[in-house]
């Protein structure tokens, strides 16, 4: 691995940026480092990108592999390709996707595999209050089952599913948004058939 390569991996499992933002966030010319490709680098423009990603010179010249404490090694055969869905909408035998929008990973070590899971593409601002913000991808285990005020990806009345937390009683279910600018929603008797769970959040991802 190149030590272009090795900023670029390391920036975007460890902050998200790109090399662009890196550069910037790191004081130096935005075209340094793509010239590290075939210059050798400055010390203190290496060693300036180096404190930005919080790791050591050594580590990004492949002198020292020890990831810093906030990364983990991933073997790729611990990766399975999950679905990304941009809407779910009640179907004839439970869940419709619409929008099929590519794949991407999760690892095994975070899936309980006896269950289905697909990704889904967040829309709206209703749940920023937990770090969910529209154009993330939060990854849903398929299942009806879950405990009181967790994050759900529900599909109210047949149309486009959205994320809420889920508070259910003998007698009502409320769908409650994590911005407060969105009241509660309560249903309760006859329009609780309305709901459809379609799944659990598990995680979140963002890109940038």
């Amino acid at each position: 691995m190149t030590l272009v390569e090795r900023i670029k991996e390391t920036a975007k499992n460890k902050k998200g940026w790109n090399l662009k933002t890196t550069a910037e966030k790191s004081g130096i010319g935005t075209n340094s480092i793509y010239k590290w490709k075939t210059q050798t680098p400055q010390a203190d423009k290496l060693a300036s990108v180096a404190k930005t990603l919080g790791v050591s010179v050594d580590y990004l010249l492949g002198k020292n592999d020890n990831l810093p404490s906030n990364m983990t090694k991933v073997n790729k055969n611990d990766l399975v390709s999950i679905p990304v869905i941009g809407t779910i909408k009640a179907g004839v035998d439970g869940i419709a996707f619409e929008e099929e929008l590519g794949t991407e990973f999760a690892t095994v070590n975070d899936l309980d595999t006896t269950f289905e899971y697909f990704w889904l593409k967040v829309q709206g601002d209703s749940m920023v209050g937990d770090g969910i913000f529209e154009n993330d991808y939060a990854l849903i285990k398929k299942t009806i089952e879950f405990n009181n005020n967790d994050i759900c990806a529900v599909i109210v009345d047949g149309e486009e599913g959205t994320l809420k937390h889920v508070t259910k009683t003998k007698d009502s279910i409320i769908l409650t948004a994590s911005n407060p600018e969105y009241s509660p929603r309560f249903f309760t008797g006859k329009e609780m058939n309305k709901i459809l769970i379609a799944g659990k959040l598990i995680q979140t991802k963002r890109k940038y």
